[in-house]
């Protein structure tokens, strides 16, 4: 397969995912009309927003694609680099807190819900961390490639 047909075939599955995503924010709207209940509401918003954000990054994969290469220089990240370091130690203290928490919450047997939440909320904050790091990766492969 060539290149630009494997550039067309990631497009097609980028907008048909997009499809999806919408129906899931449609969906988790429709449920939120459906119920009061604080947990079952505040996982619909969560994953409509989720459901969004992904659409908005499938559609700069999809800009990316057609449009030619969205580049990033080495002054990009340099220039926010003491800001986005400094992020990286708040989510390394959120995750420790998190962690807390689900230590705080063991062996108690009334606290699934906040177990349940603050499951999500680690698993979120690992998610920002690896982010992340990620573009700590990406600054180190610049300069090497520099």
């Amino acid at each position: 397969m060539s290149v630009k047909a494997k550039q067309e075939e990631l497009v097609r599955t980028m907008k048909q995912w997009q499809k999806l995503e919408n129906n899931a924010v449609a969906q988790t709207a429709k449920i939120m009309t459906e119920i009061d209940h604080p947990l079952i509401r505040l996982v619909m918003e969560i994953i409509q927003r989720d459901s969004n954000m992904h659409h908005r990054v499938q559609q700069l994969i999809i800009d990316a694609t057609e449009g030619g290469f969205i580049g990033i220089n080495p002054d990009d990240l340099v220039s926010v680099w003491d800001s986005i370091e400094n992020h990286i130690k708040i989510e390394k203290k959120t995750i420790e807190l998190a962690q807390a928490s689900l230590a705080a919450l063991e062996g108690t047997s009334k606290t699934v819900l906040q177990q349940y939440l603050v499951d999500y909320l680690l698993t979120d904050e690992q998610k920002h961390d690896k982010m992340l790091s990620d573009l700590d990766t990406i600054k180190r492969g610049m300069y090497k490639s520099s």
